[in-house]
């Protein structure tokens, strides 16, 4: 860790040792590191990204009081999910949730299910607690640019997807999907985040492709 990293982790464990109702903040803590990865990310700060990860990963895993019940959930989740009963595969997942709160799958199906229902707010919160509790979770990074990108967010899109490239386990199958969406994407937003994702990690950019076409590759479901 270079020196500058080393003083903003010493200053932030400083700063959440301090702070009354530790127990009571920590969802807003987890969301202020999450964050902070995202804005490093697309200020290609990878040290600083990497001690924001390791204060998430120091965090007690919550307890599952009933881990079976939270994994039937889930399937049955994932199934309504599957055949588009939207209302059904939140129900499931809430009650996995119920039953393990750090359920990471079941986190980032709903965020998933949440930006299928256009509630932005609520599958940015969903996926940020997905990656409070696994911060290397690509898939859950690239969910949460594909949320920025309809939001019209391009920096915070930068920063999920250059995170996404940062934890995928294969860089060269996620370096394909950043130039397939930086190549055909519709929306404006999420293709140049691609384009500026592959030159912030110093990738080979190509030309976009015209007409591009429908929005939001499946990918990398």
């Amino acid at each position: 860790m270079n020196p500058a990293c080393r003083i903003l982790a010493l200053i932030l464990a400083s700063w959440l040792a301090a702070s009354p109702g530790f127990a009571q903040e920590t969802s807003e803590r987890n969301r202020f590191f999450v964050q902070q990865m995202i804005d490093l990310a697309a200020a290609n700060n990878p040290q600083a990204v990497e001690t924001m990860q390791r204060m998430l990963e120091q965090n007690p895993r919550p307890v599952a009081s009933d881990p079976a019940a939270a994994s039937t959930a889930l399937q049955q989740g994932q199934a309504a999910l599957q055949r588009d009963d939207l209302n059904a595969a939140l129900s499931e997942f809430q009650k996995a949730l119920q039953a393990d709160p750090g359920n990471v799958d079941a986190f980032n199906h709903l965020g998933l299910l949440y930006r299928k229902l256009n509630q932005f707010t609520d599958a940015d919160r969903a996926l940020q607690q997905a990656l409070a509790l696994e911060p290397t979770r690509a898939v859950a990074w690239f969910q949460l640019a594909q949320v920025y990108g309809l939001q019209n967010d391009e920096r915070r899109t930068i920063g999920a997807l250059s995170n996404t490239y940062r934890y995928a386990q294969n860089s060269m199958r996620a370096e394909e999907i950043l130039r397939y969406i930086a190549e055909n994407e519709a929306s404006d937003t999420l293709r140049n985040a691609a384009l500026g994702t592959l030159r912030l990690h110093q990738l080979p950019v190509q030309s976009p492709i015209v007409p591009p076409l429908p929005n939001n590759p499946t990918l990398f479901r």
